[in-house]
This record gives structure tokens, C-alpha cells and sequence, in this order.
């Protein structure tokens, strides 16, 4: 068999095997490219190239391993890494490609978990290729960034000219740079590609598509997966998509500031509530002391602003912030609290407004902070303080591990790459 054949071969077996069905629809989306003009394979999230000398000569696994390079391109493409991460690329394009290939690495391995399918890359001197480590399982693109380069800023820089400066940094070769990935040097790689060495990520020619390419192509991406969910309900195995986790690729976006009005004008809906301070006037000319009814809505709201190292978003926080103190001043809420915080609370506590002197908040444009992210501390902290609040807003990106435990109604606005919902609360999702 031919080597074009056998790649067909496999692509079918993939795309019929349950675990990665809901992929299918994926893979034939964009032009599949055979060409020695890679090195191995690559894909700018439409297209995918592959070398087939390099697939069928360098890979020891040639079946299973070729398949698995296969689901981790249509991967790449059902996520659209090289378009939404751009941003991080543009920070540090080796950490970009090891993050997008960690996470891709790491479902594709709980998804099929024996192996039965697909394994990870062996060359014929037993070494295994691409980038895994199983204590990112559940982390988001940009979290498992921020960790990566959390680690590699810890990293001394030698001097010049010092003994062993070589490859010390991480400088040099697929992943130097990242802990617990099984990439090794490739002396191909003269710009330090960082990801996995069975495939390059073209960021630049992903973003010199078309504006209105780019959007039909976001669509059918998503119509794709939304065909391979389809094909999965129907053959039972709803539950995969989860383990690729593709179906919160597709859940329907809506706009967070209706969310975050719907929020607040639902909590904030006035509860008539019975009160003795001012006895009920109709029934005092027959000596009758009744208590009278008052609504009450929000009186008082606490805006706790994620102010960790993890945040790149501070523009994005003061539009945030001056929505809901829009909406609040509309409600009349009687005192706004606002306070930063990341592994603790800012130093500097939280400050106290009426609707009538918002605007004149300085905490709308600043933000105090840049450690951990605990937001654990705001809720004891609103213990300690005894603040009698009616609810609580959280603005965060959502790199947490410890949600903690509350007892007001509470809505995170999280801004993420990735869909996150919290498990406690409310969760609106910012663009």
C-alpha cells in the first residue's frame, strides 16, 4: 500500500472509532496537504500539511502514532488555538505552542486512555514525542501558559560566555523551556518552535486569512462539531465529548452585559417584607398595630476584582467595571463596595460608594495587586468585616483551584479564552 493510501486508511479508522467521532466532520474541513515542505506536519488551523516521509519513516508506532498526530491537527483546528491565542503567541511563541500542545495532548490521551486508537509518537530509538503532563488535566490554554512561563522566568539566565550556557535557559529546541514534556531538541527547530516535535503551529498564516474567511471558517468549525455530537448521540456515546471536551466549544455565546443586568435586576427585584418600625396606618383607627410591608431590592453589593498575576486584562476590567456601575447607579443600589484582590485581599481594603458618588471612583480605572489567586480570602474576609451585603460580583479569569464556600448570591464574571464555569454561583462568560 501507498503511503497516500495508508494515510486514508487510518484517517478513516479514526474518524469511525468512538472516541474521536466527533471529530469527524473536523478532519475534512480545509485542504490536507502532502508535501516535503514541512518536516513533519503543520497546520494554520484550516489547512493541515503533512510530510509522509516523516510520518511513515521517523514514527515507530506507524499506525497508532500517525493517528494520533492526525486528531491532535483536527484538535488544533476545532479549538482555532492559532486565532484565539494570538495574544500569548505573542508573548512568548515557544510557551503559546507547548500550552495549546499540552492541553490538546492531554484530552486526546483521556479519550483513549489504552491507547486502543491512537498513542503518542514513538521514534525508533523509543522516544516518545510531543508534550504531556497529566497535572494539567482540566487546565485551560491560558493557565497552563502562565504556569510555563511562571517556570521558565524562575530560571536563572547565565551569564554570557559562562560554561554551560548552552540549552541552560531552555532556549534551544522544542520545549526546552517547559517542565514535564517529553519534546526533546530538534535541530530543525532554528527558531525554537517550543511545542510538540511532530508538528509546527502556523500562527502568522492563521492570522493573514481573511477577517470574513475567518469568521465563515469559525462557523463551519463549529457546525462540525456540532455534526460529530450529533453522529455520537445517535450511536450513544454522548459522553465523549466531554473527555475531548469540543461541546463547550459551541455552546451559544450571549452578551455578558444582559447577563450581568439580568443578574442584578433579578436580585435586586423588590421583596415586600414586614417591618414594625412603621405600623400599618390602615388599620390603626381600630387600635390594631399591624406591621406594614416595604420592598427591599439590593441595598448593598461587594465587587471583588481579580487582581492575580494571571490577569493581562486591565482595560477589559475598567469596561467591566463602568457596566456595573451603570447598572448600578440605574438600580439605586444604596452602597457599592469595591476591593482587589489575588492571594489576599489588597492591603488597602475595600471602599465604600453610593450610587450618587460611582463615578467618582478611582478604583474604575486601577487595580490593586499581581499575586496568586485566592478567592477564598474575599469570602472570609467579607466574614471577618461582617459586611451585610445582598450579593456579590467576582471578576476574574477564572485560573482557579479553590472556589470557595459563600453565602450570598454570587455571579463570576469570568474572562477566559477557555469557557469556564465555576461550580458555586452564577458563571457569565466574557468575550
Amino acid at each position: 500500500m501507498d503511503r497516500e493510501r495508508e494515510f486514508k486508511a487510518i484517517k478513516i479508522g479514526v474518524m469511525r472509532s468512538k472516541p474521536f467521532e466527533l471529530l469527524r466532520a473536523i478532519m475534512m474541513l480545509g485542504k490536507t496537504v502532502f508535501t516535503d515542505t514541512v518536516p513533519t506536519a503543520c497546520t494554520n488551523g484550516r489547512d493541515v500539511w503533512y510530510n509522509l516521509t516523516f510520518l511513515f519513516e521517523k514514527i515507530a508506532n506507524r499506525k497508532k502514532g500517525v493517528a494520533f498526530i492526525m486528531v491532535h491537527e483536527s484538535m488544533h483546528k476545532a479549538a482555532q488555538h492559532m486565532v484565539v491565542y494570538i495574544a500569548l503567541w505573542k508573548i512568548d511563541p515557544k510557551l503559546a505552542n507547548a500550552a495549546t500542545d499540552y492541553w490538546i495532548n492531554g484530552r486526546i490521551i483521556k479519550a483513549d486512555p489504552k491507547g486502543e486508537i491512537v498513542e503518542m509518537p514513538v521514534d525508533h530509538d523509543g522516544k516518545v514525542m510531543g508534550l504531556f503532563d497529566p497535572k494539567y488535566d482540566g487546565w485551560t490554554v491560558k493557565r497552563i501558559f502562565n504556569q510555563l512561563k511562571q517556570e521558565q522566568d524562575a530560571v536563572p539566565k547565565p551569564i554570557a560566555g559562562e560554561e554551560g550556557e548552552a540549552g541552560s535557559t531552555g532556549e534551544g529546541g522544542d520545549g526546552g523551556a517547559v517542565a514535564g514534556g517529553e519534546a526533546g531538541d530538534e535541530e530543525g527547530d532554528e527558531e525554537g518552535d517550543g511545542g510538540s516535535d511532530f508538528d509546527e503551529h502556523d500562527w502568522e498564516g492563521a492570522n493573514a486569512i481573511p477577517k470574513d474567511e475567518l469568521k465563515e471558517l469559525e462557523q463551519d468549525v463549529k457546525e462540525a462539531i456540532r455534526q460529530g455530537m450529533h453522529v455520537g448521540r445517535k450511536a450513544g456515546s454522548d459522553g465523549l465529548s466531554d473527555e475531548l471536551g469540543l461541546g463547550e466549544l459551541v455552546i451559544p455565546k450571549v452578551d455578558w452585559r444582559v447577563q450581568l443586568r439580568t443578574f442584578m435586576n433579578s436580585t435586586c427585584r423588590r421583596k415586600d417584607r414586614s417591618t414594625w418600625r412603621r405600623p400599618n396606618r390602615r388599620f390603626l383607627h381600630q387600635d390594631i398595630i399591624m406591621p406594614s410591608l416595604e420592598g427591599r431590592g439590593i441595598r448593598e453589593l461587594l465587587l471583588a476584582r481579580d487582581a492575580s498575576g494571571s490577569m493581562h486584562w486591565q482595560n477589559r476590567m475598567a469596561k467591566v467595571t463602568s457596566e456595573m456601575v451603570s447598572i448600578a447607579k440605574q438600580l439605586d443600589i444604596e452602597k457599592v463596595y469595591i476591593l482587589d484582590w489575588d492571594g489576599s485581599v489588597s492591603d488597602k481594603g475595600h471602599s465604600t460608594y453610593s450610587s450618587k458618588t460611582l463615578d467618582t471612583a478611582p478604583e474604575i480605572g486601577r487595580v490593586y495587586g499581581g499575586g496568586g489567586t485566592n478567592p477564598r480570602c474575599v469570602a472570609e474576609y467579607v466574614e471577618k468585616t461582617r459586611m451585610k451585603l445582598d450579593c456579590i460580583i467576582i471578576l476574574t479569569d477564572g485560573e482557579i483551584d479553590d472556589w470557595g464556600n459563600w453565602k450570598h448570591p454570587l455571579l463570576w464574571l469570568i474572562t477566559n479564552d477557555d469557557p469556564i464555569k465555576a461550580p458555586v454561583g452564577k458563571t457569565v462568560n466574557i468575550d
